[in-house]
């Protein structure tokens, strides 16, 4: 069963496959259900999340003369899907993004329950 969530994400409108953290055979968690929807409720942690990924990536940003929308956030990351890993009291979300400065390991937007965000390559919730 593929769910999916529409988010307006910093201006603009996606539809994201939402890809729970279970092994073959596992059921999504009500946890992680419930993460999903804590998350889509606080539009203003993705608000607050720009400014740390801004922040992230700005020098690789800044070092690449090719990128002549170096204010426009969508030039160098695309949010593909959201992950939702397993953790019995808390589990985490994470909005896990294409990367034009790192395309193999993309770039992940990680989430807490309380909205604490950590900004890092995919690696740091997979």
């Amino acid at each position: 069963m593929t769910k999916t969530v529409d988010m307006n994400i910093w201006g603009r409108d996606f539809l994201l496959e939402i890809e729970f953290d279970c092994y073959t055979g596992e059921t999504v968690t009500k946890e992680q259900e419930k993460a999903v929807k804590e998350f889509t409720a606080h539009s203003e942690w993705l608000m607050n999340a720009k400014h740390i990924i801004e922040e992230y990536c700005k020098e690789s940003v800044m070092d690449d003369e090719e990128n002549g929308k170096k204010d426009n956030i969508f030039s160098y990351i695309k949010p593909e899907y959201l992950f939702v890993k397993r953790d019995k009291e808390y589990p985490r979300v994470a909005l896990m993004c294409k990367y034009r400065y790192d395309p193999e390991h993309g770039l992940a937007v990680v989430f807490s329950h309380e909205g604490e965000v950590t900004v890092g390559m995919q690696d740091i919730i997979l």
